[in-house]
């Protein structure tokens, strides 16, 4: 069990959470300490090892003896700690379609085990896989509270609550706090950690709810976790920053470099042992996307140009047509048959 657990610890979470801890720091007026510090000097696209996010909340647990910061950190989660995942769910049509999401992307959030979603014993589980070892009991705190606080939040309920939760740790002194910040029967020392919902759940429409929306960020999130075939920190940062340099219509090195904190130089040398041209993963994600809105239909040539940071429509359509042979019209009356 022990080399597992370690498998785990060197695994990634979203550096994002640093903010969401400094934001409770600030609140705590906890500003003049260390972890606050440490916390400071990392960016939202930086990636921290399972064993730092641990240590984070081991840190800050010892700081505020008042409350458990696990319960405390998940009810203060919103969609800018869960980056374009976060946005994705609240575009959701119902909370199936939410919950569905969480499962397809989580490893946009963090490496390591995936949520899965199930029918089991007349319930709707959500239930982790343990296959890289458990997590802390601060981590699956914030993981769990922190779903429950985001699915009140899509569906405009505070008052909605899982049937039940199963944590895999053995009953801490928080439990009472815990069951009601969960709203329902707490049960530990589990085999996994899971959420139970009634079926009738799934149906409950996401308040914000926007059709065209969800399929832009859907379509960024599938690029997001199909252009680069590794799961490393340096890769999984990679993707996060084409995304952006993409976004702000500078899809070039110097972006992409600025974004990961990286001299161009350096940029180049990491991808060259990892074996990748910049020019051809950006062309990638490029075309990826292209071809998802050309398919979708909802855009105009001149707008997909513009999403992906052409200058103008006629170099995106040269582009296109290196890349496939053919110009985007043909190509997409093609594969419609």
């Amino acid at each position: 069990m022990g080399a597992i657990m370690g498998l785990l610890a060197n695994l990634q979470v979203s550096g994002d959470l640093a903010g969401l801890v400094k934001e409770y720091m600030l609140g705590r007026q906890l500003t003049d300490s260390d972890l606050y510090r440490y916390l400071s000097g990392l960016s939202a696209n930086d990636r921290m090892a399972f064993r730092q996010w641990w240590r984070v909340l081991n840190e800050l647990q010892a700081l505020c003896t008042d409350e458990p910061v696990g319960i405390a950190l998940g009810k203060r989660i919103r969609a800018d700690y869960v980056g374009v995942l976060g946005h994705l769910l609240l575009s959701s049509e119902h909370l199936n379609d939410a919950l569905q999401g969480f499962q397809r992307y989580q490893r946009l959030l963090h490496d390591g085990d995936r949520a899965q979603i199930s029918a089991k014993d007349g319930w709707i589980c959500m239930s982790w896989t343990t296959d890289y070892g458990a997590s802390s009991r601060l981590s699956d705190e914030v993981l769990v509270v922190g779903v429950i606080h985001f699915i009140r939040t899509l569906t405009a309920d505070d008052a909605l609550a899982p049937a039940m939760v199963d944590f895999t740790f053995a009953e801490p002194a928080e439990s009472a706090e815990l069951a009601d910040a969960c709203g329902c029967n707490v049960r530990f020392s589990q085999k996994t950690t899971a959420l139970y919902f009634k079926p009738a759940d799934m149906l409950l429409p996401v308040q914000q709810s926007n059709p065209g929306t969800h399929a832009l960020l859907d379509q960024q999130a599938q690029a997001l976790m199909g252009i680069l075939p590794a799961e490393d920190p340096f890769t999984l940062n990679l993707k996060h920053a084409l995304l952006i340099a993409i976004r702000q219509g500078q899809p070039d090195i110097g972006c992409v470099a600025r974004t990961l904190h990286l001299s161009e130089r350096t940029l180049f040398r990491r991808l060259k042992a990892a074996g990748l041209v910049f020019s051809d993963i950006m062309t990638q994600a490029r075309m990826q996307l292209a071809k998802e809105y050309l398919l979708e239909g909802r855009l105009t040539q001149s707008e997909i140009a513009l999403l992906l940071g052409y200058s103008e429509q006629s170099a995106f359509n040269r582009a296109f047509k290196q890349n496939t042979e053919l110009p985007p019209g043909v190509w997409v009356k093609g594969q419609r048959g």
